[in-house]
């Protein structure tokens, strides 16, 4: 979710482990993300495709022809309906020792160096390419 920092985690005390991966996000004009996943599935026609191709169809992207290759329609679907282009700095990370009581917990070492200081502001709005 953007403009999330983790505020809950770090009132429970949980230890920073710096950022997730950053990604380039496809974004709908309803708001929602196609992941990459999604695409993944129209561009090889694997199992779910009808399912991201009925959703861009009825954003207004053209129906697909018989025979035409399925990467190309994908792409030629994005633009018409305007999804847009945004990069992702990636999540926040947090990590919490576990064990069944205080003793167990603090004798657990994690197993990296240590990371900056919590995060205090959300990250800005990203910029669409």
């Amino acid at each position: 979710m953007p403009g999330h920092c983790g505020r809950i985690y770090q009132a429970a005390n949980g230890i920073y482990a710096g950022r997730a991966t950053a990604r380039t996000l496809k974004v709908l004009p309803d708001g929602t993300v196609l992941n990459d996943r999604a695409a993944q599935k129209v561009r090889r026609q694997e199992q779910g495709h009808q399912y991201v191709e009925s959703r861009l169809i009825a954003l207004g992207a053209p129906v697909p022809q018989a025979g035409c290759d399925p990467g190309v329609w994908l792409r030629e679907a994005l633009v018409a309906v305007g999804a847009r282009t945004v990069r992702h700095r990636g999540c926040h990370r947090y990590v919490f020792p576990l064990g069944r009581n205080r003793r167990q917990r603090a004798r657990i070492k994690i197993g990296f160096d240590a990371r900056p200081a919590y995060p205090r502001r959300p990250d800005p709005e990203p910029a669409a390419r």
